[in-house]
């Protein structure tokens, strides 16, 4: 028997100079792309230089692409072209030495601590 459904439909791109930024921090912003649940999905999160994100940690972990700009994940110095994966219940902040855009993708919500 052959599947006859339809193939679902594309979802059309997004460009990062269209997306809107939800303020999440002091110098922190978020602007949601893929959401799972609340607080969990794929996401563009943008820093202005000196913006520090709360300590926290992630149940499931996070990923996170540098698409621009410089900052420091708990001990680790990241920057534009650079992937880093953050494995479940690390405790860390993230500190831009830059602007920075990034991309992350986090399964479940973070915890703040």
């Amino acid at each position: 028997m052959t599947d006859t459904s339809p193939a679902p439909a594309a979802i059309p791109p997004i460009a990062l100079d269209t997306v809107d930024w939800i303020i999440v921090g002091s110098g922190v912003y978020l602007a949601p792309l893929h959401e799972i649940e609340e607080g969990a999905g794929t996401a563009f999160l943008r820093f202005d230089e000196g913006a520090v994100s709360h300590q926290h940690t992630h149940p499931a972990g996070e990923e996170m692409y540098v698409i621009s700009g410089k900052l420091k994940v708990g001990d680790v110095t990241i920057s534009a072209g650079d992937y880093l994966r953050t494995p479940p219940g690390v405790v860390h902040e993230a500190r831009a030495l830059t602007d920075a855009v990034t991309l992350i993708i986090v399964p479940e919500p973070l915890e703040f601590l």
